[in-house]
Order: structure tokens, then sequence, then C-alpha cells
């Protein structure tokens, strides 16, 4: 059986994100047609209710990352652990459906949807078999079988979202849509897990409780940061600033798929090898110095074409969305390298760690959040979420400095990227003003003018880039 520091971490970061942008070209094509069928307050409506599905899964998601952590490790129980999964999993299913129960009125009530409770029940119960399973597989060094399945799971969803939605569901057609994609998707997570799951013994599951319970809290404490601007939108504004937010936030998710599928490999890679005493600094300084090769020009892009690509793809209707794009920009590329150093701190054991940081931030971002939000309006919360970020940002990369001294946390790479970026921005900016933009496919052009002028340029000046994208063909061929 493979394990995780046997994989090729660049090679599966390479599969995992060229999932990721499939998906995310899916999914973006999606939320343009759902934005304009639905409008902002349907299509916000379904947001919310999604948002309040990601945080009751974090107990589910929570013990998930439990059971990759010890699946992870040297000479593990695996089929145990497995078995433990599932039955939390089905547990926690039959406990969320008891609690919609009693709070369905304002279930209803909060997102405006009148389908709200028994949507929230077939979403939760489809995501908590998904997401632990899906962590099994990424225990197993498979980043990128794990994504591209995600990847399946996306081209299931818009067909079914649409023709539900086109027949008359509304937003009770997305969550039906997703749900049902997600049911099917599973066969194919199980064909890469080589275990048949077993019953857990009493050590088992003790072992994976003195992880849970402090990654169980973490992953509550994620999704409520995540999910806060949101939430807090629906609850101080309208759900329609939600729908504004969520379109802007859409926009900037593709500079974060690179260190989503480097930081699942990695925490799997640093774990088995921090239970075998092995080094861990080359690994920790080579994946910081390329998680946000993407969200650097992303945020730049932004800088340069915020109103453009709201308009442009969303409508007038969105107008709003535009001052949102360049924060959440650039709080995705601060999420870039915070979002990694967590999953170092995961790796090595210190849950309880991470859980403290949430903790801080969370507290942060509410309370400023809050505040900004009813002075400033929708701006102020993006704003607070940045702040949050950055404050995760140096505490996470203190922690990693105490226990890896000999990592570099910001490598010269990083400082070529941002380079590259800016000479994108000059070109980018007079282009922009010099064409007329009335159809998607001009600012398309523009956009892959700015990409082929980063592209090259950091080809141009980063050596370390050329030597990764040798190694990363070399492992592929000898794979094939």
């Amino acid at each position: 059986m493979t394990d995780a520091s046997s994989v090729s971490l660049g090679g599966e970061t390479v599969k995992a994100t060229a999932a990721k942008f499939t998906m995310a070209a899916v999914g973006f094509l999606g939320t343009v047609v759902f934005a304009r069928i639905l409008g902002p307050t349907a299509f916000g409506g379904f947001y919310l209710l999604f948002a309040l599905v990601k945080i009751a899964d974090r107990a589910v998601v929570g013990w998930g990352v439990a059971v990759k952590k010890r699946y992870s490790e040297a000479g593990s129980p695996k089929a145990e652990l497995l078995g433990g999964q599932l039955a939390f999993s089905v547990g926690w299913i039959l406990l969320a459906t008891v609690a919609v129960a009693v709070a369905a009125p304002w279930l209803i009530a909060y997102t405006a949807l009148p389908e709200a409770p028994i949507l929230f029940v077939v979403l939760i119960a489809a995501v908590s078999l998904y997401e632990p399973i899906d962590s099994v597989v990424q225990a197993r060094g498979r980043i990128g079988a794990s994504m591209w399945t995600d990847t399946l799971r996306s081209l299931l969803t818009f067909p079914l979202q649409l023709g539900l939605v086109l027949l008359g569901l509304g937003a009770a057609g997305m969550a039906y849509g997703l749900a049902a994609a997600t049911v099917l998707s599973l066969p194919v997570l199980w064909y890469f897990i080589s275990t048949a799951p077993a019953i857990p013994s009493r050590d088992t599951l003790e072992n994976l409780w003195s992880y849970a319970r402090y990654s169980s809290v973490n992953a509550f404490l994620g999704t409520a940061y995540d999910r806060f601007d949101v939430l807090l939108l629906g609850w101080l504004l309208a759900p329609a600033a939600a729908g504004n937010y969520e379109v802007a936030f859409k926009l900037t998710v593709p500079a974060t798929f690179v260190m989503m599928a480097a930081s699942s490999g990695l925490m799997a890679r640093v774990s088995h090898r921090h239970s075998k005493g092995e080094g861990l600094s080359e690994d920790v300084s080579n994946t910081l110095a390329f998680t946000s090769i993407v969200a650097i020009p992303m945020f730049f892009g932004a800088l340069a074409l915020s109103d453009r690509l709201v308009i442009t793809f969303y409508g007038p209707e969105y107008a709003d969305a535009a001052s949102l794009l360049i924060g959440l920009a650039l709080y995705q590329l601060v999420r870039t390298q915070s979002g990694t150093l967590s999953q170092i701190v995961d790796g090595i054991d210190r849950p309880d760690v991470n859980t403290r940081i949430s903790a801080l931030t969370l507290g942060f971002n509410i309370l400023l959040g809050i505040a900004l939000t009813l002075s400033y309006g929708a701006i102020g919360v993006v704003v607070a979420t940045v702040a949050a970020e950055s404050l995760r940002y140096v505490a996470t990369a203190y922690v990693v400095k105490q226990y890896v001294p000999r990592a570099e946390l910001f490598p010269r790479t990083l400082a070529e990227q941002f380079a590259a970026s800016l000479l994108m921005f000059v070109v980018v900016v007079p282009t922009a003003d010099a064409i007329a933009v009335e159809r998607w496919y001009h600012l398309l052009a523009i956009v892959a003018l700015g990409g082929a002028v980063y592209a090259l340029t950091l080809a141009a000046i980063s050596r370390k880039l050329r030597v990764t994208i040798e190694g990363v063909v070399r492992s592929s061929r000898l794979e094939l």
C-alpha cells in the first residue's frame, strides 16, 4: 500500500490543481447561470442555507481530519479508523435531522426558502458521507484522485442543478442537484480506498478522540470564520447583500486552488514524516514557495479589472459586488499562506495550537466585522476578514518557525511572483482602458494577455520554478 511520503507531492499537486481549475470552470458557469436566473435574493438564500450546512457538518469533517491524521501515520489500524469514521457520520446525520426539526421556522425565515428544513437535511446527509471518505483518500497521498473525483461531482452537479431549476424548483433545485451529484460520486471515492471498514477498538477510538477533540473544534471555527461574512450580511443587511458577496467571492476562489491541493498532500506528508522523526523543512519551504502562485496575479488582476469582471459576467444587477472583489482577492492571497501553515501545524500533531489561533481570529473577525459592517456596509466585513486573516498568518508563521526553525517562510520565489504580477498590472491597465469591453470574450482576451505576461515573466526570472516544473514532468513520466 502506498503512503503519503512515497507519493510525489509536486506531481499530485499539479494533478489536483488541474482538477480544481476544471471544477472552477464548471462552477463559475453555474454561478453565472443561476445568479441570472434566480436573482440576488433566491441565489443568496441558497448560499445562506449552504453556509449553515457547512457549519453543521464541521463535527464530521473534524473527526475526518483526525482519521486522516491517524491513517497517514506509520502502522496505524486503517480498517478500524475507517469504521470509526462511518459510524460517526451516520450518528451525526441523525442528530442533525432532529435539530432541524426543532429549528425549522427560524431556518425558513433566515434563508427566505420555504423548503429550507428539507433541503438542509438532504445536504447535510450527502456532505457528511462524502467529505470524510475524501479525507481518507487524501491520507493515502492520492490528492489527484481526490480532486478529480470532486471534479466529477462538479460535472454532475451543474446539469442536475440546471435541469431542476428549469423545471421550476428554484433555489431548491440547486440543493437537490448538489446532493444527488455528491451521492453519485461516492462509489468513485471508495474505489481509491483499498481497506474494508472494521469495528474500531477502544484504543483506536481513544487515539482518534485525542486528536478529534481539537480538530472538530478547529473545523467548526474555521468554517464559521470562512462563512462569517455571508452569515453576517444575511443577518445585518439582506439575502441580496449575501448574493453580491458570493458573486465577488466566486471570482476569487481559483486563487486558493494550488494551496488547497498542495496543503492537503502536505499535511499527510508532514504527519507521516513527523511520526518517523524525519526532517520537514524542505517540504515546508517548497510548498510555501508556490501556494500563492495564482493568488498573487489574481490580486493584481482584481485591482485592474474589478468593475469589468463583475458586470461583464454577472450583469449590472450585481454591480455592488465590484467593490468587494479587491478586498476578497487580498484575503485569498493571505489565506494561501496562512492555510498552508495551518496544515503544517496539524501535521506535527498540534491541533490544539490551531484551536487557539482559530478562536482568536474568529473572535477578532466577529467584533471588527460587526462594527465595520454597521458603519460601512458590506465592504466593512471584507476589511475585517482581511485583518483577521493577516492575524492568523502571523500567529501560524510564528508557531511553524518554532517547530521547523530551518523552514524558509518567505522564499525568493514569492518575491519573483510579485514582480511578475506587477509587470502584468502595468500591461493590463492601459490595455483595458484602450479597449471597449462590450462582450465577455473581450474581457477574456485581456485576462489571457495578463496571464501570458505573468507566466512568461515568471518562467524567465524564476530558476526554482523551471527546476520544479522539470521535476514534476519527470515524476509524471515515471508514473506513466
